[in-house]
């Protein structure tokens, strides 16, 4: 073979070589590329749900300690476990208002917010005249 076409099956090798790995490199990083975009937004949508989860739980809690009038040291731990981290989140101003309301609130024994709870339901359920028979 003459160095001439030598030089030019060469030159046609190595173009067609080179295109061709810059294309799988290419098509790699775009596979990438869109893993993470999928990774990101699947992220997005669990933390949003969780926030949901969080802003349920404690809207929930906060209008029954309200309704009730008062708090047990248990449910002001629990509370503010839920609370920190939704905050830290993101969370809305609902859980907050209702979040420092029940920082205000009367600390009870469980037992008398046990009693509070059942004369609650007793109200709701139109037992208050009702006498207890045991």
């Amino acid at each position: 073979m003459s160095s001439d076409a030598q030089i030019i099956l060469t030159a046609v090798i190595s173009a067609l070589s080179s295109s061709g790995v810059m294309s799988v490199i290419l098509y790699l990083i775009q596979r990438r590329d869109r893993k993470k975009e999928k990774e990101e937004l699947n992220k997005s949508v669990q933390t949003r749900m969780l926030l949901s989860l969080g802003h349920d739980k404690i809207v929930y809690l906060t209008d029954k300690f309200v309704r009730r009038g008062a708090i047990t040291l248990k449910e002001k731990r629990n509370l503010e476990f839920l609370a920190k981290p939704y905050f830290e989140a993101g969370g809305n101003g609902d859980g907050k208002i209702g979040y420092e309301a029940c920082q205000k609130l009367m600390v009870v024994p469980e037992e008398s917010a046990e009693f509070m709870d059942i004369e609650i339901k007793r109200k709701e359920y139109g037992f208050e005249n009702v006498e207890q028979h045991v």
